[in-house]
């Protein structure tokens, strides 16, 4: 039996259970040949379970020269997939999986397969999986000859343009950005170093992106806000006069839409991440690190602090604010300002042990009124005897 460690890569990850997003960050210390590996932009699509160990900071149990082809769920793993168990519910399961090696948090009696014990295995996970992801088929760099940029605009080194792209005048593309088919890049809007967008982005004019940010498919970037006076029985249009300005690392998912301000600037901090078909009003001012799980619709001028979560299909009322690592549970209707480090839930959204509290009373309430009917016939009853 093989016992081996290296020196644990350092990483944070933050977990939003229950329709909630994930969102990791992490640096993965390679040895040389991974370094080479990723210098020559190759995955490798083999390694063995001590490879594995080193990445992770793992001690094995069992093979240590069992190769890995894959990653899998403990269900659908087939010999050379490597699983992970989050903790000993899903033990069974590892020992009816097919899987080659497992991580766990523990050794794991009867198990199959080799066990790579590591504190936390869903985390480790995610570092192997990036062994195993190919590169993205991103367009060649250089401009395609069906794209149209304008003569003024700035374009960095290394960048790539796809066919039916448009590149208003004085906007500015940073080194080594990607740009699929049919985007639109506004007049004056930059773009920041290393991002990514993907097909049918939208980034409206005088709009800023930041650098390593990535843009998915259909996203909108400074649609006018939604902003209108009733006026003599009709809506009259307030212009919308602002931009909206997007920081680093950011990502941003499909058809989610960020609106610019009506005056001023619409925010969007380093390091958040947004889900598909997400809406996010005029004049918000969204914080770093934050996830916001997809349909989640926030209003116009709401503040919301850092490391915020946002569970699927939340609503936030305008100009509230959300303080700094809030966690917000899907669905909730959000209508005053949540406090630091709160958790609230359901709607409208109240402290998140008592909604379970209201849950829980709710299921009973078909009961409560049997019983009080009863009370209310023993009680006549008795009225009528007097």
């Amino acid at each position: 039996m093989f016992h081996g460690r290296n020196g644990r890569a350092s990483f944070c990850v933050a977990f939003i259970v229950e329709l909630m997003t994930v969102g990791v960050q992490y640096s993965i210390g390679r040895d040389a040949a991974s370094a080479a590996r990723v210098q020559e932009n190759l995955p490798v699509m083999e390694l063995t379970v001590e490879q594995i160990a080193q990445l992770v900071g793992g001690v094995i149990y069992g093979n240590p020269a069992q190769k890995i082809t894959g990653v899998n769920s403990l269900t659908d793993a087939t010999p050379g997939d490597l699983g992970f168990a989050r903790s000993p519910r899903y033990y069974d399961q590892l020992r009816a999986s097919a899987a080659s090696a497992v991580l766990a948090a523990q050794t794991v009696p009867d198990a199959p397969m080799t066990i790579i014990t590591v504190a936390q295995p869903d985390v480790a996970f995610l570092q192997a999986l990036q062994q195993f992801t190919p590169e993205p088929a991103h367009p060649a760099v250089g401009v395609h000859p069906q794209a149209w940029v304008a003569d003024d605009a700035l374009v960095g080194d290394n960048v790539a343009i796809g066919p039916f792209v448009s590149v208003e005048s004085g906007a500015i593309l940073g080194d080594n950005v990607v740009v699929y088919p049919h985007v639109h890049i506004g007049r004056h809007c930059r773009v920041g170093a290393n991002t990514i967008l993907y097909p049918n982005v939208v980034i409206r004019e005088y709009c800023e992106i930041g650098v390593r940010c990535i843009l998915h498919a259909g996203a909108c970037i400074g649609s006018d806000g939604f902003g209108f006076a009733p006026l003599g029985g009709q809506w009259l249009k307030i212009p919308q006069t602002g931009t909206v300005c997007i920081g680093d690392d950011v990502e941003i998912g499909s058809n989610s839409c960020v609106d610019r301000a009506t005056f001023g600037v619409t925010r969007i901090g380093s390091g958040t991440k947004i889900d598909n078909l997400v809406q996010i009003g005029h004049n918000v001012n969204l914080g770093e690190h934050c996830a916001i799980a997809g349909m989640t619709g926030i209003a116009g001028s709401v503040r919301i602090g850092n490391h915020v979560r946002v569970g699927a299909n939340a609503g936030i009322a305008g100009h509230i604010e959300i303080d700094d690592g809030a966690t917000i549970g899907a669905r909730a209707g959000v209508m005053r300002p949540v406090e630091k480090e709160r958790t609230v839930s359901g709607f409208p959204a109240i402290d998140h042990d008592m909604q379970r509290r209201v849950l829980v009373a709710q299921q009973r309430t078909p009961e409560m009124l049997r019983r009080l009917h009863k009370l209310e016939q023993r009680l006549k009853e008795l009225e009528g005897a007097i």
